[in-house]
């Protein structure tokens, strides 16, 4: 994450999750004036809240450790950042029929063969969809009540996880949206986490003052940035 604040970058193929030549990725197809009214972007500074699935999605930019518990009947998904601990029922659970909202949503899962598929529904309407068929947090987009997220999560071998979701909105959403087949490596046995929060603070305004440029480039482009 602070490498991809240096100038060069670095090496970006180092953090792709999927090659877009062999498994390309469409962006989402948004009803007319949909993409105006719900794409929703956040200047610099500003905390997400956690939540599905933007909280394994946004791992494209921040790259944080995520750890996936399986117990009898659940199964309970850690992230480092945004610090978040989601629940997914396996023991043949239903939605509630009047769910209330979450950031998380409700998610029950059954399997299709070696494949887990994780139904979500009743996620909170004030969450934006972060690295949802866009690059980086300055193109997230917000959702309607009637967002309903399917994930599908597999492990092909030992060392590898394979995630992909689809985000069906029949508010905002023209179509179904499903991502490629993103791919995540077996951490070492040995790593630790470290305790990762975002907290709402003053300090876009102090990084303004550092020089005019810097400020002209804020207040001009703060928004845009990926």
């Amino acid at each position: 994450m602070l490498d991809s604040a240096t100038p060069s970058g670095g090496d970006r193929n180092a953090f792709r999750q999927f090659d877009p030549k062999l498994t390309p990725e469409d962006k989402p197809s948004f009803k007319p004036g949909m993409a105006d009214k719900y794409k929703s972007p956040v200047p610099y500074g500003i905390c997400d809240q956690a939540g599905t699935p933007s909280t394994i999605t946004m791992q494209e930019n921040q790259h944080a450790p995520i750890e996936l518990v399986q117990t009898p009947g659940r199964l309970a998904i850690l992230a480092e950042y945004p610090l978040d601990v989601r629940m997914i029922y396996t023991n043949g659970r239903q939605h509630p029929k009047d769910p209330d909202p979450t950031f998380n949503g409700d998610s029950v899962a059954h399997w299709e063969g070696d494949t887990l598929v994780v139904d979500v529904i009743a996620i909170d309407d004030r969450l934006r969809n972060i690295s949802v068929g866009f690059s980086g947090e300055g193109n997230a987009w917000l959702h309607s009540d009637q967002e309903h997220v399917i994930e599908r999560f597999s492990r092909p071998s030992k060392n590898f996880l394979i995630y992909q979701v689809t985000m069906e909105d029949p508010v905002v959403l023209a179509k179904p949206w499903t991502s490629a087949p993103h791919k995540w490596s077996l951490a070492a046995a040995d790593d630790e986490w470290g305790e990762v929060f975002c907290t709402h603070n003053e300090e876009p305004d102090e990084w303004k003052h550092i020089d005019n440029k810097v400020k002209d480039d804020y207040e001009k482009n703060g928004s845009k940035v990926q």
